[in-house]
C-alpha cells in the first residue's frame, strides 16, 4: 500500500489530530471540578455558574488551553516524513503498534474560543464557543498482539477481538443557565448545545482466527465509519491501496464545514447538606452528531490464509507460531479488503457523569472527592480524585491530592487559581508527577488560561455617620489657595 504524495495535507492534519488527541492522553482537568468559581468549572457542572463573577469574558487563546504529550518521538518522526512526502507503511505500523501497547483510555481536549458570562438576580447565564477533540479507544487484545508482537505466540480459534474506537473533532456552541432554587441550599443548571462536526472515526471492526477445513485464516470484518475530505482507493480486488485528499480540500473548508450537525445538553445540581458539606452531580454531553459530508464508510471483509509451515495446532483450538515465523516480514494486506459507500451515519457522544462531595474543614481548607464515569459502548471507564483545596490568601487557592484516572493508578493532581480584581488566572494538571518524574507515570496533561472580569463594581460612596450616601467631592488644590 503506497500513499500518494498529494495526500500529504490529509495526513498532516490526521497526524495533528493524533498528536493532539491520541498520544497526549490529556483530559479536561478534574482537579478544577471542586473549584466551582473557576471559569471553566461550569463545563463539568452547569450549576456552578451561580458561583461565577457578575460579568466575565474570555477570548482565545487566553481563555483556556489543554496540552498533553506522550510517545512524542514516534509522532515527531512521522510528521517530519509526512512533510517531506516520505511516509510509508512502516511509519503507520509503528504508530499502530504503539497504540496496541496502551490499555483503554479516554482523552478529551478543549480549546475555548470565547466565553461570555453574566450573573443577575434572575439567574446566571453564559455563552461558550469551543473546539473539542476526543478519543476513546481500546485496541489491545489477543488478536492485535498476535499480529504485531513477536513474543505473542498463541491464540484461540473463533475468539473475536473487537477494535472499538471513537475519534471526534467538532465545534460546540452552548448556552448555559443556572439558578439558586432554595437559598443557600439548592442550585440547578442546564446547558443547551449545538455541535458542528469536522472529523469522525467510529470503529466496530473485529478480528479473529478461523479454521476452514485444514486451513487457518486471519479475518477482519464489520464497519469503520469515517467523515473526512479524502478518497479511499482500492485495487481491482477491493484491497485498500492508497488514500488521497479530495480535489477541493483545504484547511479553511475543513474548519468551516457546517454540514455535520448535532445537538446535546448538560444538566447538573449542587446541594448543601450542611453549611460545611456540599454534594454536586451532573451529566455532560448527552447528544449525538449526524455526519452527512465527506463520507467514507468502509465495510471490512478481509481474509488472510496463514502459511501452514509457520503454525502448529496444539489442541485443535489453539494456533501457535513456530520458530520460522516473523512478524516483521509478514504482509497482512489481504486483511484490508473493503467495500466503500457514502451513506450517512450518526455517532453518540461519550456521556460524562460527575459526582462530588466537598467538605469545609476550616475557613481556609476544603476536602473534595470527585468521581467521573465515562460511558460509551464497551469502552466505559471510571476516574476518582481526592484533593485538598487551601486558600493561601483571599484570592489565591491551591489544590493537590491523589487520583486514579482510568487505568492510570498513581497520579498527583495540582491546580493554582488566582482571582484578581480584573480577572482570573489558573494553571492545573491531573498529574504533577508526569513533569517531575515522567518515568513514574504514563499520564500527562496541562491546562492553563485566564479570563477578564468586566465592569467590576466600584463603591464611589463612603460611609458617613449621618449621610450614608454622601459623596465626597474630589479635592481641588487650586481652590484651597
Amino acid at each position: 500500500m503506497k500513499f500518494k504524495r498529494k495526500s500529504k495535507q490529509v495526513f498532516l492534519i490526521l497526524a495533528y489530530l493524533i498528536l493532539s488527541v491520541l498520544h497526549g492522553k490529556a483530559q479536561t482537568n478534574m482537579v478544577f471540578y471542586p473549584m466551582e468559581n473557576q471559569i471553566n468549572s461550569p463545563g463539568f457542572n452547569p450549576a456552578f455558574l451561580t458561583s461565577q463573577s457578575q460579568y466575565t469574558l474570555g477570548i482565545f487563546p487566553l481563555t483556556g488551553m489543554n496540552v498533553g504529550y506522550n510517545n512524542q518521538l514516534v509522532i515527531k518522526n512521522m510528521l517530519l516524513k509526512i512533510l517531506n512526502g516520505e511516509q510509508t507503511n512502516d511509519d503507520y505500523k509503528e504508530v499502530f503498534n504503539s497504540m496496541i501497547k496502551l490499555d483503554l483510555f479516554y482523552q478529551r481536549m478543549e480549546n475555548t474560543i470565547i466565553n461570555v458570562g453574566y450573573n443577575s438576580v434572575h439567574g446566571s447565564f453564559d455563552f461558550r464557543l469551543k473546539e473539542n477533540m476526543q478519543l476513546l479507544t481500546d485496541l489491545k487484545g489477543e488478536f492485535s498482539e498476535f499480529l504485531t508482537n513477536s513474543s505473542s505466540q498463541s491464540i484461540l480459534i473463533n475468539t473475536p477481538q473487537v477494535f472499538p474506537a471513537l475519534a471526534l473533532h467538532y465545534r460546540e456552541y452552548s448556552l448555559g443557565y443556572a439558578r439558586e432554587i432554595v437559598k443557600d441550599k439548592l442550585s440547578v443548571g442546564l446547558r443547551a448545545k449545538i455541535y458542528f462536526g469536522k472529523f469522525s472515526v467510529s470503529s466496530d471492526v473485529q478480528g479473529e482466527v478461523v479454521k476452514s477445513s485444514n486451513d487457518i485464516y486471519l479475518q477482519l470484518q464489520n464497519q469503520l465509519q469515517l467523515s473526512f475530505p479524502m478518497n479511499i482507493i482500492t485495487d481491482e480486488e477491493g484491497l485498500l491501496s492508497s488514500v488521497e485528499s479530495t480535489a477541493n480540500f483545504s484547511i479553511g473548508k475543513y474548519l468551516t464545514n457546517s454540514k455535520n450537525i448535532g445537538t446535546g445538553f448538560d444538566i447538573g445540581l449542587t446541594y448543601k447538606i450542611t453549611p460545611d458539606l456540599m454534594f454536586s452531580a451532573s451529566v455532560v454531553d448527552v447528544g449525538k452528531i449526524n455526519w452527512k459530508s465527506n463520507l467514507n464508510r468502509m465495510t471490512f471483509n478481509g481474509l488472510y490464509k496463514f502459511p501452514a509451515e509457520f503454525i502448529v495446532l496444539s489442541d485443535g483450538n489453539t494456533v501457535t507460531k513456530n520458530g520460522g515465523f516473523s512478524n516483521e516480514t509478514t504482509d497482512f494486506n489481504e486483511l484490508y479488503k473493503i467495500k466503500i459507500d457514502e451513506s450517512s451515519y450518526s455517532t453518540q457522544l461519550p456521556v460524562n457523569f460527575y459526582m462530588g462531595l466537598k467538605y469545609r474543614i476550616n475557613p481556609k481548607l476544603n476536602l473534595s472527592v470527585v468521581n467521573r464515569f465515562i460511558s460509551y459502548k464497551s469502552m466505559s471507564l471510571n476516574s476518582v480524585s481526592v484533593t485538598g483545596i487551601y486558600d493561601i490568601k483571599k484570592n489565591i487557592s491551591v489544590s493537590t491530592g491523589f487520583a486514579v484516572l482510568g487505568k492510570s493508578y498513581f497520579n498527583m493532581p495540582f491546580a493554582l487559581l488566582y482571582n484578581g480584581e480584573s480577572g482570573q488566572y489558573y494553571i492545573g494538571m491531573d498529574n504533577l508527577l508526569s513533569m517531575i518524574a515522567p518515568k513514574t507515570s504514563d499520564f500527562s496533561g496541562i491546562t492553563f488560561g485566564m479570563c477578564f472580569f468586566l465592569f467590576r463594581n466600584r463603591n464611589i460612596y463612603q460611609d458617613h455617620e449621618y449621610l450614608p450616601f454622601y459623596k465626597e467631592k474630589k479635592s481641588n488644590s487650586s481652590s484651597a489657595n
